[in-house]
């Protein structure tokens, strides 16, 4: 049976989950309410900040597909790549139950600020700059995820069809925050999610860390 669009697609939803996107976008929409924007300004920002996070995270990985593939020893990468989901499973449980202790696997606190920075600016060329910074940098969040489907296409897959899967990937990806700008352009709204994801946010890391292990462990389990 293949297993690789339904791996693909569960995978690319289980990346998008992660706490650092999520709530970044929500305190970008919230600031251009404060901004004075109107549902229409923040509906175009919201189109090129998703599209800038799309395209910059499918380049990034073209590029670590590409390398895999120079490398040209699939089962070690692949085993390599399940491993990784694994111990980014367990440090999630650590960043629950213990925020404080290093290593820490969230978006370090000055780029935080520099996104903050640029989306004072309110400004498209800043939604396109916010995107691509947050593309780049949301790797310690779940990048383990995108490397572990990265290998498992680059074992499984050739190159022109891991591309493709890769686009579909990367869709599931920013699906969760097309959603949440589509619903979150009423400020009753945005300050509701808000208030729920500070609630619930550090609860992610755990359904993050029991998928990423599981993850991990059934590729290495089916593909020993």
């Amino acid at each position: 049976m293949d297993v690789t669009l339904p791996l693909v697609l569960s995978t690319g939803i289980l990346d998008s989950l992660n706490p650092c996107a999520i709530s970044l976008l929500l305190i970008y929409i919230a600031l251009l309410f404060t901004l004075g924007k109107t549902r229409k300004e923040i509906m175009g920002f919201g189109v090129f900040y998703i599209a800038a996070v799309y395209v910059t995270y499918f380049l990034l990985g073209i590029g670590l597909l590409k390398t895999f593939v120079f490398f040209g020893t699939p089962n070690i990468i692949l085993r390599g790549g399940a491993i990784l989901a694994i111990i980014f499973g367990i440090l999630n449980i650590k960043e629950y139950f213990w925020p404080d202790l290093p290593p820490h696997i969230k978006m370090p606190y000055s780029v935080r600020q520099k996104a903050n920075d640029i989306a004072y600016k309110a400004t498209i060329p800043a939604a396109i700059t916010l995107g691509v910074l947050i593309g780049i940098t949301e790797f310690p969040c779940s990048g383990a995820v995108y490397i572990t489907i990265l290998s498992y296409l680059q074992a499984k897959e050739t190159f022109a069809s891991g591309i493709f899967y890769l686009a579909l990937y990367n869709l599931m990806f920013v699906l969760p925050l097309i959603v949440i700008y589509l619903v979150a352009t009423n400020r009753v709204v945005v300050e509701k999610i808000i208030n729920k994801q500070e609630q619930f946010g550090r609860k992610m890391h755990l359904v993050l860390a029991g998928l990423m292990i599981i993850l991990g462990a059934a590729i290495l389990l089916w593909f020993s």
